[in-house]
């Protein structure tokens, strides 16, 4: 998703006729995996089957493995965004965004009751000056973040989530991967989405070399339809695709060449989507069925 230098996106426009999927279970007619003919098979695949995250493939922090992460560690808050990534455990305040029922995983966000602004203000208080009298200090919301970062990465391949989420401005979700190595950028986006543009998806590539690069995709639907998203990583270009249909083509740049782990969130206001206002419901709330990685039989 555009981390920190949002205001430098630019954004080319591209309209594409894509079905939708309506409902929790798949469409027949739009199909799972990799484009057709590409030589490529399974390394990843995360269902939901069960009845809580697996604690050995997701975390829930942007740093770190096997420990909860700081404050400063469960927002990027140089994108002004309004939440704090929550588990159960985090700063013990009891705050659960994660559910799984049928196969799905639901994120949600809603706003912070008066303990875990306590709890938050506490944590702030350990924190430099810039941090805790910044963006930070203005959260208000609480909402999740998994990622397979110090669990599984790869470099090319395809990558998939199937989702959905429920509108409102300010309510923004993504699918996206970053460097094992923890520089940035690079940065991947299959998808982003503003939850007051239902209609509209945003694929993107953050790059060292050039200015982000970012595909606004009109889609048929809307985001409160259950989608699939991916993208067809190799060594020339990023082909996006959502529910089987190409949307976008970026060439890929020379430092997006390493391998990246997997990140899927929902986050709250911000620079880019904007803040929270009366037409947002509360919880907000992202639905996700499936993420599924494939990699090249032989790697290019």
């Amino acid at each position: 998703m555009p981390r920190i230098s949002a205001s430098f996106i630019a954004l080319a426009a591209l309209t594409v006729a894509i079905g939708a999927i309506a409902g929790s279970t798949a469409d027949p007619g739009v199909r799972s995996g990799p484009p057709a003919g590409s030589a490529l098979r399974p390394s990843f695949t995360e269902e939901f089957d069960g009845d809580k995250l697996r604690p050995e493939v997701w975390r829930h922090a942007f740093k770190g493995c096997g420990r909860p992460g700081s404050i400063a560690n469960r927002s990027l808050y140089g994108n002004r965004e309004r939440q704090v990534y929550f588990d159960r455990e985090f700063l013990g305040a009891g705050v659960e965004p994660f559910s799984l029922r049928n196969g799905v995983l639901t994120i949600s966000a809603r706003p912070l009751e008066p303990h875990v602004r306590e709890k938050i203000r506490e944590a702030l208080n350990g924190q430099p000056n810039n941090i805790r009298n910044g963006a930070l200090s203005q959260v208000g919301y609480s909402s999740g973040l998994i990622t397979t970062k110090c669990s599984f990465q790869q470099t090319y391949g395809y990558f998939e989530i199937r989702a959905r989420w429920t509108g409102g401005k300010g309510v923004w979700p993504a699918f996206w991967l970053l460097p094992a190595g923890g520089e940035w950028p690079p940065e991947i986006d299959v998808i982003e989405a503003h939850g007051d543009k239902p209609t509209v998806a945003f694929q993107s590539l953050h790059s060292k070399l050039h200015k982000p690069i970012t595909r606004k995709v009109a889609m048929s639907g809307s985001s409160d339809q259950f989608h699939v998203y991916g993208v067809l990583w190799t060594p020339q270009t990023l082909d996006y695709y959502i529910d089987g249909i190409r949307t976008a083509s970026i060439p890929t740049s020379a430092d997006a060449s390493k391998p990246m782990y997997l990140l899927a969130n929902l986050a709250i206001g911000g620079k880019w989507p904007g803040d929270p206002d009366e037409s947002t419901v509360m919880p907000a709330r992202m639905e996700i069925d499936h993420i599924r990685v494939w990699r090249f039989a032989a790697q290019p």
